[in-house]
């Protein structure tokens, strides 16, 4: 990733939104620095994405500053995906 923000003229980032700290790092690693990571503001997670957030913020992902995770501390067993039926699905036994 970091060699087309080379081939673009990039050579510093002020402000980057993603949680990924495999990107961070590529882009770091090749000498573009990162001014400030910004986390995902709340009101822009749907409420059924709430799962995979939770799910990324317990494997590391970042999730702010240091010492601003406590922001998700505890949400874990209250975050609820879709209950079976709120999913429409059609299903085929192969009898068609």
């Amino acid at each position: 990733m970091p060699d087309i923000l080379h081939w673009l003229g990039i050579t510093k980032i002020d402000r980057m939104l993603s949680m990924s700290n495999m990107k961070y790092d590529a882009i770091v690693s090749q000498g573009i620095p990162i001014l400030e990571r910004v986390p995902i503001p709340e009101d822009m997670i749907p409420e059924d994405g709430q799962v995979e957030i939770e799910a990324k913020v317990h494997a590391g992902y970042f999730a702010g500053q240091p010492g601003e995770a406590s922001r998700w501390h505890g949400e874990l067993e209250t975050v609820k995906g879709r209950e079976w039926d709120d999913i429409d699905v059609l299903f085929s036994l192969g009898n068609n």
